[in-house]
């Protein structure tokens, strides 16, 4: 089940999306925007698509922070084009130290 709220970030959404063994899979529409992903205890990026994403997998739940179309290369510190129709780990953007601040104060988090 998918579910969106606003974030305190402008511009910017909170989704979490519970994948179940009924609907395991399914297709994130392109829409210009990147997203901070939270799985498993694992901080990725997506990046920019281009063409549908399919999803799936065992049933687990992954919650994510969109950013609006334009935001999220300057936060990130990398340009979209670099990361266009790509899940990327987070350590392979930022150093691993910082990375591993950001994954303790989103593992402390009540939601």
């Amino acid at each position: 089940m998918y579910r969106e709220r606003a974030s305190r970030l402008p511009g910017a959404a909170l989704w979490t999306n519970t994948l179940t063994g009924d609907t395991n899979s399914g297709r994130v529409l392109p829409d210009g925007c990147m997203d901070l992903l939270w799985h498993e205890g694992r901080l990725l990026v997506a990046g920019p698509d281009t063409r549908a994403h399919l999803t799936g997998g065992e049933p687990s739940t992954w919650a994510g922070l969109r950013f609006g179309p334009g935001t999220a290369p300057a936060l990130l510190g990398v340009p979209a084009h670099e990361l266009r129709d790509r899940r990327v780990d987070l350590t392979d953007l930022w150093g691993a130290a910082e990375v591993r601040r950001l994954t303790a104060r989103v593992r402390a988090a009540a939601d």
